[in-house]
């Protein structure tokens, strides 16, 4: 899998969808049951980056593959390094030769530019248009070869039957150093896949981002803008550094004309596409037609790193151009025929067309239907799902790529439907106001409390109807305010909240009078039995009293009876003498 989806980091926010030219995005469903990301369809995708570029969370990565580099030098291999011809334009660097230096300083026993392989993809281009009146389409960009192969084989007939500048000096480099991997180093995702095709043989066995370079150099402590500008190997390859902005192939083939009727440049997928059928519909089509993927050529890649604008980046790559031949002087090009014979840059192409099932009209209804899509009228064709139309969504939908709930206008809808039903059911009223007290919506309860008609309220103050006093506290605190209000003979419990992004007064109503007369008849239920417990508490302290009193009665007859007795009994029997002692 060449480019992958973070799934933590995707948000199911369609761009990648909508910014895909071939729409080679599925969209499928996450752990839970609400969650949505977008994937890659590999086999659909023409690796042309656009989604790197515009996913917004970073969520879509290319496979790194530094670490097959690392290997083979740790394994003491000779590594050969193909930096391709937007080297120039896409490294911030004030002297892009540094990065020569910084190659050698990873261990890169060969740095050649790619642009000698387009040297020799140009001529051969050259010499087929010498011999031959057949329309070509250039065969240099891989993800115009994808397109064509996956989306229009139609134009296949059209393509030069030609490798790319990567894969022509790719199979150079491993025909002057036998044995030597070759490491291509560039702006480009599609590389990546094409040095995988069959028809390649080989030829590059790695391919490496800019950006893979970059984080390999500053893993290695290595600082390319510190080092002296180096000097590449093997002869220079002339006009072929030009390759990387539109119009290079052209320019080197010797067939710039810019008002050429025969000659064109197109870049970017839709200018690229719009070519393409101008092909198969055969209307005049010109002898030599150059279609490269990005806006402007490779100086505009998915992992170019340079932050000018376009015209920058193009006036960078000229200024390293005419550098290079003031530097380099004049110069006879060499034999590139005998460098690598043609037969070495020749290539086969495939059908791989990619198949969408069509569903019939009754299928495509019930697909509609479930995102409430019922007549024509209902489909909206906004593209906030990423396709164009409601049916072309359909027939994603058809065929697995995509899911009926990204349908945006349609989930809002529900949404809002859910909502205005649990408002509506909601046995506590519900009043929506303007921060000014207006009133913009009621609910049914609502309705009762205040006593009159949903349109009789609407677009009326609050204060025509109930105390406002908590409304507008709450305006102007832009805070929650609680309380409890009378509308007519109800006591109602009411809490009025500020939403700030809206700028609006919601005020949740409770009608609280039953409860309040619960808590007052339980309040007299209480109040009633304290008083009865008051009245048991006297009887019994004034029994108690009684009961102390008798007892006190008792206690003093009982002690004056014991006296006497005692009195008695210590002075003797009545009429006895008392003893002697």
């Amino acid at each position: 899998m060449i480019i992958e989806t973070e799934r933590t980091k995707c948000r199911d926010c369609y761009k990648c969808v909508r910014a895909c030219p071939v729409k080679a995005i599925r969209v499928v469903r996450g752990r839970l049951a609400h969650e949505l990301y977008a994937s890659v369809v590999q086999d659909a995708c023409i690796y042309d980056g656009t989604c790197l570029r515009e996913c917004p969370q970073g969520a879509k990565r290319v496979k790194e593959e530094t670490h097959l580099v690392k290997k083979m030098l740790k394994n003491g291999e000779r590594v050969a390094i193909s930096l391709a011809p937007s080297f120039a334009a896409s490294l911030a660097l004030d002297n892009p030769l540094r990065i020569v230096s910084a190659l050698r300083k990873l261990g890169a026993q060969v740095v050649q530019e790619t642009a000698l392989g387009a040297e020799m993809v140009a001529r051969a281009h050259q010499k087929m248009l010498n011999t031959s009146d057949r329309p070509i389409i250039s065969s240099a960009c891989p993800s115009v070869v994808s397109l064509i192969e996956k989306y229009y084989p139609d134009a296949i007939a059209y393509l030069a039957p030609f490798v790319s500048p990567a894969i022509a000096h790719g199979k150079y480099l491993k025909r002057t150093y036998p044995g030597i991997k070759v490491v291509f180093i560039g702006p480009c995702v599609a590389k990546k896949e094409e040095i995988a095709r069959p028809d390649s043989a080989g030829a590059v066995d790695v391919a490496l981002t800019f950006q893979e370079l970059m984080k390999w150099l500053k893993d290695e402590g290595i600082d390319a803008a510190a080092l002296p500008p180096g000097k590449f190997d093997g002869p220079s390859p002339g006009l072929a550094r030009l390759f990387a902005a539109d119009g290079g192939l052209l320019k080197t083939a010797g067939k710039d004309g810019i008002l050429r009727r025969e000659t064109v440049a197109a870049s970017g997928v839709a200018n690229c596409i719009e070519m393409i059928n101008h092909f198969i519909a055969e209307d005049y089509p010109p002898v030599l037609v150059e279609l490269l993927a990005c806006p402007g050529g490779c100086i505009s890649g998915p992992f170019s790193l340079s932050e000018n604008d376009l015209f920058g980046r193009r006036a960078k790559l000229i200024a390293y151009v005419e550098s290079a031949r003031l530097r380099e002087g004049d110069q006879e090009p060499p034999d590139y025929e005998s460098m690598l014979p043609l037969e070495e840059l020749c290539r086969s192409y495939e059908n791989r067309k990619v198949e969408m099932r069509q569903p019939s009209e009754e299928e495509l209804a019930e697909i509609l239907e479930r995102t409430g899509k019922f007549s024509p009228e209902d489909e909206l064709n906004c593209g906030a799902c990423g396709y164009s139309s409601c049916r072309e969504k359909a027939i994603a939908v058809y065929n697995g790529m995509a899911d009926p709930e990204m349908c945006i206008p349609y989930m809002r809808q529900r949404a809002e439907s859910m909502a205005n039903v649990v408002v509506e059911a909601s046995p506590n009223g519900v009043i929506v106001a303007t921060r000014g007290g207006t009133i913009i919506e009621v609910n049914q309860a609502a309705e009762q409390f205040l006593g009159v008609p949903r349109k009789t309220c609407i677009g009326q103050p609050v204060e025509l109807f109930m105390d406002a006093t908590m409304f507008h506290e709450a305006a102007k605190t832009r805070g929650s305010v609680s309380g409890e209000n009378t509308i007519g003979d109800r006591i109602i419990k009411q809490q009025v909240m500020y939403l700030t992004a809206q700028q609006l007064l919601v005020a949740l109503l409770e009608d609280v009078t039953s409860k309040r007369a619960e808590e007052e008849r339980q309040f007299r239920v209480v109040a009633e039995a304290v008083a009865r417990a008051q009245q048991v508490i006297e009887k019994q302290m004034a029994v108690a009293q009684k009961i102390a009193g008798l007892l006190g009665e008792t206690t003093a007859e009982t002690k004056l009876s014991l006296t006497g007795l005692m009195k008695v009994v210590r002075e003797g029997k009545p009429g006895t003498n008392e003893p002697k002692s």
